[in-house]
């Protein structure tokens, strides 16, 4: 090989070295904002913008933040002092290359544990759940027609109405309502369109080592479930990781 072509074949090693390099995941944000948020308004949650280098949320609280970076339930935080619960925020990062959704949860668990000085650990206790198993009769469930759109869920008092629903939307709200983390066990992976109407329940029907009180209050959430989507709540008992926040300071101003 000539010295000319060696010189050749070397500058394109180097220019794909370099598209290599720049192709790299982003795992930590270049340009970060976090401001209490003194507008108020709607909210936000964290999301990518346009060409996927830019990570925005707006007017969330903390714990919402906390759960996105996390992936969990508020009911598997802990040790987060109440005074945290106030302030809202809005957060505004970039990334020299794009980020996938699939990236986001860890660049902004990196980004609050930086800012606001977090340390945590994880442990396994033993909760009360609730599994969503399709009851006796068969699932009621009809699947979508708005194939095309996105998952979308309208709230009016206590009735709730899905549309290009999958379970895992159906199991946000469920966890909601009834106190506990609520299980998929149902099977059921397509998308759905349905309303969820229900009364709140009078009693304890999420309270610790209680069954539901579907028969003692017929328009709750769990009767509801049963006759109108043909699902049951099946009450057990299983290990369940916890984020426990052993220290959290005030916002670092930037």
């Amino acid at each position: 090989m000539t010295p000319a072509a060696r010189l050749v074949v070397g500058l394109l090693a180097i220019a794909s070295f370099g598209s290599e390099i720049r192709a790299q995941p982003c795992d930590r944000f270049d340009v970060a904002s976090i401001k209490v948020n003194t507008i108020g308004g709607g909210g936000s949650y964290p999301e990518l913008g346009p060409g996927g280098r830019r990570l925005i949320a707006t007017n969330q609280y903390l714990m919402a933040l906390l759960m996105f970076a996390y992936d969990v339930s508020p009911l598997q935080v802990s040790g987060v002092p109440s005074a945290f619960f106030q302030e809202r925020y809005d957060i505004e990062a970039r990334c020299e290359e794009p980020m996938t959704k699939e990236q986001l949860p860890h660049l902004l668990r990196s980004l609050l544990e930086e800012r606001f000085h977090l340390s945590v650990h994880r442990e396994l206790k033993e909760q009360p759940v609730y599994a969503l198993i399709v009851g006796k009769g068969g699932s009621k469930l009809r699947e979508t027609t708005h194939e095309s759109e996105q998952p979308g869920l309208r709230q009016v008092g206590h009735s709730f109405t899905f549309t290009n629903a999958t379970m895992a939307n159906l199991i946000g709200v469920l966890s909601q309502v009834a106190g506990r983390k609520v299980l998929d066990k149902t099977g059921l992976s397509a998308q759905y369109d349905f309303t969820l109407s229900y009364a709140p329940d009078r009693g304890g029907a999420g309270r610790e080592g209680e069954s539901p009180a579907a028969d003692s209050f017929p328009d709750s959430v769990f009767t509801a479930l049963r006759e109108q989507l043909g699902l049951d709540l099946q009450p057990q008992r299983i290990e369940i990781e916890f984020i426990v926040f052993d220290h959290l300071e005030p916002l670092i101003p930037n």
